[in-house]
């Protein structure tokens, strides 16, 4: 099971925001690179960055940092603010490796197939929910949608893994929701990777024992309730 560790990014800077909530955010680093090769340098090999500025304006946005980031070596997975098929083809050639695609899951999914034809294995579906409903545009707007109905949909598009976020539970150190996440597994048939309110390794093996494809770790790790080495070896138990 992968242990990916995420980077979410404002002003070219690495913050954290609690439950989705932009005015309550936490300034990390100023330098986002740095956090990478930290990351990189204990054992991890994926990043899941996200473009917060990007989400809400619907165009990427901190270019400079996601360059850098994946200047390091890491396979970068970016997400925020990919609605149009050029935004996905510009950060690809940044050297992205693969793009989380969220909104247009639910408004878009012809840019979802066609992302899907043009650029096979490096479209990844983000889904975000809170209390059972989808959220899109930086997770300020509802869409009245169940995370099930929108992973069904992305599957049909040749989407073959989804990343699902509980929302309420980001940033709050809640636990997982590693049981929501497996019964959307086995709902869409494909595979899930869990976000959202880990808090401890606990976290870390619940996951894995739901037989979840990985597990995005944020402010746990910036914090020090969790050193990613010691996540990574509990993931490959």
């Amino acid at each position: 099971m992968l242990v990916i560790p995420a980077i979410d990014l404002m002003e070219g800077k690495a913050v954290r925001l609690k439950k989705g909530d932009f005015a309550q955010k936490t300034v990390y680093s100023d330098r986002p690179a740095e956090m990478a090769e930290g990351f990189l340098r204990a054992g991890a090999t994926r990043i899941h960055v996200v473009d917060l500025d990007g989400a809400r304006a619907g165009r990427p946005v901190n270019r400079p940092a996601v360059q850098a980031i994946a200047a390091t070596g890491a396979e970068v997975e970016l997400g925020g603010g990919l609605r149009r098929i050029e935004d996905v083809e510009e950060v690809l050639g940044l050297g992205v490796r693969l793009v989380v695609l969220g909104t247009a899951a639910v408004e878009r999914i012809d840019l979802v197939r066609e992302a899907c034809r043009r650029f096979p294995g490096q479209v990844v579906a983000g889904i975000d929910a809170r209390d059972g409903e989808v959220k899109i545009a930086g997770w300020e707007q509802g869409t009245g949608l169940p995370a099930a109905e929108v992973a069904a949909r992305v599957r049909a598009a040749g989407v073959s893994l989804v990343e699902y976020t509980d929302v309420s539970r980001d940033g709050m150190f809640s636990g997982v929701d590693a049981e929501g996440a497996s019964r959307l597994q086995a709902q869409a048939g494909v595979a899930v990777v869990a976000s959202g309110g880990v808090a401890s390794l606990g976290d870390v093996t619940a996951c894995r024992r739901a037989g979840l494809a990985g597990v995005i770790v944020g402010r746990a790790l910036y914090e020090g309730r969790i050193d990613i080495a010691e996540a990574i070896r509990v993931a490959a138990d």
